[in-house]
């Protein structure tokens, strides 16, 4: 046989300690020249929609029935004669492969040198931005268990009631005063943000300050301002720094602190801010470089609003990822790189050196080995850390750390969902050609999800496995007990062809492409239904649930709003699939029947983006939805699009609100007029644009909160009232 025959290119010769190094280079090549599929830009042109894959209609009711995906391993692949074939002999066709979906064994160390030796192993992940841990330590087995119970301190009876007086103090507001909240995904959950009103006063984080307005109408005034981050050296002492023994010198240090985000509960503002310390110099003669961040959560009494106080400070290891109010609790979500010491071997005595960090006003200790976990699949060294603080004790009152497992969290009234994309490669077959051994590969993202119960002490109560990765929080949605999960997944497969006697490899392309799906998973996270391989070539650009309903919108030229059954979670329907041209980056059901969109128009054609466009849809018949109303705006761009705590949507009052390229526009919605530009906020040269502009409302008054200051408008006819300048 021609050695030249194939198509995969030129021949490269090889020596066999190289060859595993080339299918991961090669894999990585085929993975970003499959990459996500963006909306064409400058007149480029893309390929025309697919249809949805694996449906079939019901000619009786014209219903689409999507087939529920199995998890059936590859299937055999019998020869004419109905035998199976060799696969060790023949080649073989691809097998797409069947949805993933598995539990995770959890692994509880039961000393810290058990984490040492997980973070110290050649498989740990040693990527850029992940510190590679020093080797050679003892050797110890860990405790394994499907669903760990982890101890952790019960909520006290004090603890109770100082909630219960949070709860009467937040209570204080007028009732009769309707007023805005932060836009977020699950009622009576609280996400953090920039500003919020609590109906009497507004609360804004601006350039590390906290102000605290009045919110009355023409006559708005500045209260406080309220300096919330400084470079003071909270922690100096705590360092390796400050712990090592030698000789120091040429020591220099420095630290940071950035207010991010806030809430308020009553008479406390809690202010999350991300702090970094760092120090350098010389021990023993030997230059040291060591690098801590990590997220406290500062505790104000605003009781009196013209003169905040600063009670205590809590926190935990990391960068800021998310955050929850639910009950008078905080939740706190970081990701802690383990960077460690550079050019300095980690001391495994000093689990301050390689576990996380909890910090209550000055004081700084590892964490609890029995607080610490990971999923047996890990192969990350950095940590995703959970912290829970009492808002009414005003400290942190459980925690859980754990390798690897999250990039993207959602969290329902019992449960907190830590989602994890990652990439693989797999070997899915190999067989002989001719003189050829032939292996074959399937290379995209899965990701691993894991479900910590948040209502008593905090653990990870089951674990699933789910193709492809999620778009952000929204593309997960909790139900009658039910996990729903939407996701895009990108498959590659390539094949090496290996010349073992005369020691060379060439590789041939096979073949790729993305699809979309949504899984449903019950309490335990077994898998009970799937819609999947739907929009080939598409992507996910929005998801939102509305109970036994699931919408979600991919994108390449047009916009297929798909509508999916989900009253049967073992056999979830696509009921429809609209195609308009344009997208909906953000979904939000409106009324009884209405959901609201937010994305960017497109040309039909080339897929190129244009304007902004508001869409209303009728879904009041799931299998006939429509686009009723929209409105294609000259503004191109807005933080509103990729996040939803940016928008101000009142269904009730028919008012949409978001900052766009230009200021502050507002939008009013009548089912009989459709979509009506009231306002529009320019920012003249004093008010140069700030990216980070909110708008909220307290009875027929809506406030534009911007860095410089707040703009009053009246609410029923857009009309300017007056501006406070800060």
């Amino acid at each position: 046989m021609d050695r030249n025959k194939f198509n995969g290119g030129k021949q490269t010769m090889k020596m066999k300690t190289a060859k595993r190094m080339t299918a991961l280079i090669l894999a990585s090549l085929l993975l970003a020249a499959c990459s996500r599929t963006e909306p064409a830009a400058g007149g480029e042109e893309t390929d025309p929609v697919s249809e949805p894959a694996v449906t079939t209609a019901d000619p009786g009711t014209g219903k689409i029935e999507a087939e529920p995906a199995g998890n059936e391993g590859p299937a055999a692949n019998p020869d004419e004669n109905g035998d199976e074939k060799n696969e060790k002999d023949e080649k073989t066709d691809p097998v797409p492969a069947a949805p993933v979906s598995k539990s995770v064994s959890i692994v509880i160390p039961a000393t810290y040198s058990e984490v040492f030796k997980k973070l110290n192993t050649r498989t740990a992940n040693r990527g850029y931005g992940r510190y590679a841990m020093a080797d050679g330590m003892a050797e110890e087995d860990a405790v394994e268990a499907e669903a760990p119970m982890m101890p952790a301190p019960e909520p006290t009876a004090a603890a109770d009631t100082a909630v219960n007086m949070v709860a009467e103090k937040a209570a204080y507001a007028d009732d009769s005063v309707d007023f805005s909240e932060t836009n977020t995904q699950v009622k009576g959950i609280d996400e953090a943000d920039i500003v919020k009103t609590d109906g009497t006063y507004i609360y804004a984080l601006f350039n590390g300050e906290l102000r605290i307005y009045t919110a009355a109408g023409a006559d708005t005034a500045l209260l406080s301002r309220t300096k919330a981050a400084d470079s003071e050296r909270y922690y100096e002492d705590e360092w390796n720094w400050a712990k090592v023994e030698g000789e120091k010198s040429d020591y220099s240090y420095n630290s940071w602190k950035n207010a991010e985000e806030m809430f308020i509960l009553g008479d406390t503002a809690v202010v999350i801010a991300n702090c970094g310390e760092n120090a350098n110099g010389q021990v023993d003669g030997e230059w040291r470089y060591e690098d801590k961040s990590y997220v406290l959560a500062d505790f104000y009494d605003i009781s009196d609003r013209a003169n905040p106080v600063l009670v205590s400070s809590a926190g935990q290891d990391g960068y800021y990822q998310s955050s929850r109010l639910m009950d008078g609790k905080l939740y706190l979500i970081t990701n802690k790189y383990n960077y460690g010491w550079y050019g300095y071997k980690i001391d495994e005595s000093m689990p301050r050196e390689y576990v996380p960090i909890l910090y209550t006003d000055g004081d700084a200790e590892p964490v609890a080995v029995d607080r610490i976990c990971w999923p047996e699949t890990t192969e990350e060294s950095s940590y995703t850390v959970v912290g829970r603080y009492d808002v009414a004790g005003r400290a942190m009152e459980d925690s859980l750390s754990v390798l690897g497992a999250g990039n993207t969290f959602y969290m329902s009234k019992n449960y907190l969902y830590l989602a994890d994309s990652r990439y693989f490669n797999d070997l899915t077959n190999e067989f002989n050609e001719s003189i050829y051994r032939v292996e074959e590969y399937a290379s995209g993202d899965r990701t691993e999800l894991l479900k910590l119960s948040v209502t008593g002490p905090m653990e990870i109560v089951a674990t699933g496995t789910v193709d492809g990765d999620l778009l952000n929080q929204f593309s997960m949605d909790e139900y009658n007990g039910y996990l729903r999960v939407v996701t895009t997944s990108w498959n590659n497969a390539y094949q090496i062809w290996n010349d073992d006697e005369r020691e060379f490899s060439n590789w041939k392309y096979l073949e790729s492409g993305q699809t979309n799906g949504l899984y449903i998973f019950d309490e335990s996270m077994n898998l009970t239904g799937s819609v999947a391989s739907l929009a080939p070539d598409e992507r996910v650009y929005s998801v939102r649930f509305d109970g036994e309903v699931g919408y979600f919108v991919t994108f390449r030229q047009v916009d297929p709003l798909f509508a999916v059954n989900l009253s049967d979670p073992a056999n979830p329907t696509v009921m429809s699939a609209l195609k308009i041209p344009g997208f909906s980056r953000y979904m939000h059901p409106w009324s009884e029947g209405l959901l609201f969109g937010l994305g960017q128009d497109a040309d039909e054609e080339t897929g190129r983006t244009g304007g902004m466009k508001l869409s209303m849809f009728v879904t009041s018949d799931p299998y006939a939805v429509y686009e009723k109303d929209k409105l294609i705006l000259d503004e191109s761009y807005s933080e509103a699009l990729y996040n939803h705590k940016a928008l101000l949507i009142a269904p009730q009052k028919g008012v949409i609100g978001f900052p766009a390229d230009n200021g502050y526009v507002l939008y009013h919605y009548d089912e009989q007029t459709g979509f009506t530009k009231t306002n529009q906020v320019d920012l003249d040269d004093k008010w140069y644009w700030s990216w980070n502009t909110r708008g909220l409302y307290v009875g027929d008054i809506i406030y534009i909160v911007a860095e410089q200051g707040v703009t009053v408008l009246n609410l029923i006819t857009g009309d300017f009232i007056t501006t406070i300048y800060n």
